[in-house]
């Protein structure tokens, strides 16, 4: 077995687990961090970065789309009940799209009671919905909130055959 590394927080040395050492069996992975403005803009910002980051990874309208909501319900979180500075991160895997939201407030997200006619108090409803996974951690300096989405990529459109009778190569 392999020995545990060890980490140390505020003085301590404190036990880790490692869930996978990076090398070359472990998949290709795109970060983008995204520092958000602590204002009700920063949720069109967080999905043009989350469109602009899925763009080249072939993925479905509908992943894109589902990703889109799922960052909107974090950040709008963030802005409405949290601190800035306001972070987006998010992680591109074969399969994954996973993405966090962290700002400077350690309160965690709590669910409410909403009525039928309340404009807010769902979006936990649409995390647990969508999300393939999600949580809310605190850290030293505030929290993150996080979902993964499993996701596949948009089928290929096959290139015309230009033997094929019917289809003029242009």
């Amino acid at each position: 077995m392999t020995p545990v590394p060890r980490a140390e927080s505020k003085g301590e040395l404190v036990s880790v687990d490692v869930v996978r050492r990076a090398g070359s069996t472990t998949p290709q992975a795109t970060h983008i961090l995204a520092e958000l403005p602590y204002l009700p803009s920063a949720v069109p910002r967080a999905r043009h970065v989350l469109r602009e980051s899925l763009r080249g990874a072939g993925l479905d309208e509908d992943a894109t789309a589902v990703a889109e909501l799922l960052v909107s319900e974090l950040v709008t979180n963030a802005v409405k009940y949290g601190r800035p500075p306001v972070w987006l991160l998010v992680e591109l895997r074969p399969g994954l799209v996973h993405a966090s939201v962290s700002d400077t407030s350690t309160s965690l997200p709590e669910r409410r009671a909403v009525d039928d006619d309340s404009e807010g108090g769902r979006g936990l409803l649409v995390l647990d919905a969508l999300a393939g996974s999600w949580g809310a951690v605190t850290a030293d300096h505030g929290k993150y909130l996080w979902f993964d989405l499993v996701v596949t990529p948009a089928p290929a459109t096959p290139e015309p055959d230009p033997g094929k009778p019917g289809v003029s190569a242009a």
